[in-house]
């Protein structure tokens, strides 16, 4: 029986910690945070805005560590008077890892620099995994881990603030009451939006005219068969006059193939944002939200992951059976063992998100409980899907025709994941040098498409494309850039407002950098190295932050010519009263 005090970084999860350990008569104390108790902030010298050159924020290499949360510091601080060792228990990600070196902190301010303290791993909160934690406990915290989220959360002070100051400051030299807020996360994602909406918006549809005939088999079966576009109607006309010098069409190639459409891989984060936004609606943040809920009540493992392959030994049948407890495979045939469909990622730290007990309830919930059960079946207890695809060369007086058709053939994972729909739609088998009558024979005229407008789904797969963010911070800058003023929701899109395009114009007649989404995902390699190969992470942001306080002197002195188009938008946008709202509750300095 071992003594000391656990600290977990959620009271739900210090409730399951507590129940585990009881089961098995460990009687140690099971205490929580609510995540950060500390946090690093500029001096105190320059938290006013009107006396610090913004330029000199990002020189700041000095910080006050301040207390975050009250509460839970002084009760902390009152339990190691009581407890010791301590046992760490925080998430196992960077963040979390963050978050203890916190409780560490706190822990050695009452107990002495030499106090022993322990690091318990989890990745779900269901008894035989905290259980096996608690065998298993790591004499300290991975450091690598801790000084990239200190690396990231200095960045994004020191760019933020001094980015935000800048911008606001100037703009209220000239008239302007609200804030300006820019973040080297949040500006490439609304640069995104911007660009998508500038692309649609300068596009010209282009027209074409294509042939369209029906045709009917010897057996009475109708197909129909298209034309290539041709651009100038003229030449459609004549190649339309020219088919009708025909009763009948020959074809001249007719082949069949059969490809698989592969199960989903084990799920990962961004993966399960993407699909989830689109299914349910809802945000990304709301959705990592959600599923942070589910986690920490036990319903799923941790839903930060970038590792999309189960481990070696990877227990299937426990989440198997909390699946088939929920009542959602009904009939459903599944094979006798589990043979999942492996990717390749691996972030060293969680395995995929799985289901752990059943969610019985509705709502956003039991939406994302269900998709998490549905895919870890589809992916481990059921085959590919197999379709038949065909493809029919046809002439007509000279004219070439095609027409293609496709239909499942085995319907594999798609009973259950239903998420992902192919529709049957056949053609007759034919052969060469059949001849099919013509029941039809029209010249059809259409137009070229602009691209979609935004979803939040595709701007997060851009996102992680792009190196912006990471799997646990990515789902919260499109509801920021929305919060800023600079995006609204439109239906299912998100569309750049007038205060948005000024902003990336602005920036970017400047220098492409201060949007482009290259700059920080440099930023971001650099901190994977620091997790990586355990590099110097001072040193690493120093080279960072002096990357953009060169941008952000450019912009000073290129201010004068620019100012103008954000000012005149600002004020513009200052006279509806929401964006009055939004911008008043800007505050900190933005990632």
């Amino acid at each position: 029986m071992r003594e000391g005090i656990v600290v977990a970084e959620k009271p739900s999860v210090a409730r399951a910690i507590h129940a585990a350990l009881s089961s098995i008569g460990e009687n140690v104390a099971v205490a929580s945070v609510r995540g950060h108790v500390l946090d690093a902030d500029l001096p105190e010298e320059y938290r006013i805005w009107s006396r610090v050159d913004p330029l000199e924020l990002l020189r700041v290499r000095r910080f006050r560590y301040v207390v975050r949360d009250y509460e839970s510091y002084g009760a902390l601080s009152e339990l190691f008077r009581k407890h010791a060792p301590l046992i760490i228990a925080t998430d196992n990600d960077h963040e979390g890892e963050l978050i203890g070196s916190e409780i560490l902190a706190i822990y050695r301010g009452v107990r002495g620099n030499r106090s022993t303290y322990y690091r318990m791993r989890f990745n779900s909160v269901e008894r035989d995994d905290l259980l096996t934690a608690w065998r298993n406990l790591e004499p300290e915290l991975r450091w690598n881990w801790v000084h990239k989220a200190e690396f990231r959360r200095t960045f994004d002070l020191l760019t933020g603030a001094a980015y935000t100051r800048f911008l606001t400051l100037r703009a209220r030299k000239l008239g302007h009451r609200g804030v300006i807020s820019w973040g080297s996360c949040q500006t490439p994602t609304l640069y995104f939006v911007v660009r998508r909406d500038l692309e649609v918006e300068s596009f010209r549809p282009r027209p074409f005219w294509y042939i369209e005939a029906t045709l009917r088999t010897r057996s009475g079966e109708t197909i129909k068969a298209s034309s290539q576009r041709f651009w100038e109607e003229n030449a459609a006309k004549e190649a339309h006059l020219q088919a009708r010098g025909s009763e009948e069409a020959v074809v001249k190639r007719y082949s069949e193939d059969t490809s698989i459409v592969q199960r989903p891989t084990p799920l990962r984060t961004d993966d399960a944002l993407r699909d989830l936004v689109r299914i349910t609606g809802r945000s990304a943040n709301e959705v990592l939200n959600a599923m942070e809920r589910l986690y920490s009540e036990g319903y799923i493992s941790y839903p930060r992951t970038d590792t999309n392959r189960y481990p070696q030994g990877f227990d299937y049948q426990r989440p198997l059976m909390a699946v088939l407890k929920s009542g959602l495979l009904e009939g459903q045939r599944l094979l006798s063992s589990a043979r999942p469909r492996q990717g390749r990622l691996d972030d060293g730290a969680h395995p995929p998100i799985y289901p752990i007990k059943p969610y019985r309830s509705g709502g956003l919930l039991g939406a994302i409980w269900e998709y998490v059960a549905r895919r870890f079946v589809a992916n481990a207890f059921l085959e590919d899907a197999t379709v038949l695809n065909q493809q029919a060369l046809l002439e007509l007086s000279g004219i070439e025709l095609s027409a293609s058709g496709r239909s499942l053939t085995r319907r594999g994972f798609l009973d259950v994941y239903v998420y992902h729909r192919i529709t049957d739609h056949p053609i007759p088998r034919l052969s060469t040098g059949e001849r099919l009558q013509v029941v039809e024979l029209k010249l059809n005229r259409g137009e070229t498409s602009p691209p979609p407008r935004m979803s939040e789904s595709e701007l997060i797969a851009l996102m992680e494309r792009s190196g912006i963010g990471t799997d646990a911070t990515r789902a919260s800058f499109p509801s920021l850039i929305v919060e800023r003023g600079y995006v609204a929701r439109v239906g299912k899109s998100l569309r750049s407002t007038e205060l948005g395009r000024s902003l990336i114009s602005v920036l970017q007649r400047v220098d492409e950098r201060l949007v482009s989404p290259q700059t920080r995902r440099h930023v971001e390699e650099m901190m994977s190295q620091v997790e990586r190969d355990g590099s110097d992470w001072r040193a690493l942001l120093e080279e960072s932050v002096t990357r953009y306080e060169t941008l952000l002197s450019k912009l000073a002195s290129s201010w004068e010519s620019v100012a103008g188009e954000l000012v005149g938008t600002i004020s513009s946008s200052s006279a509806n009263p929401q964006t009055k709202r939004r911008g008043s509750r800007l505050r900190g300095a933005p990632r």
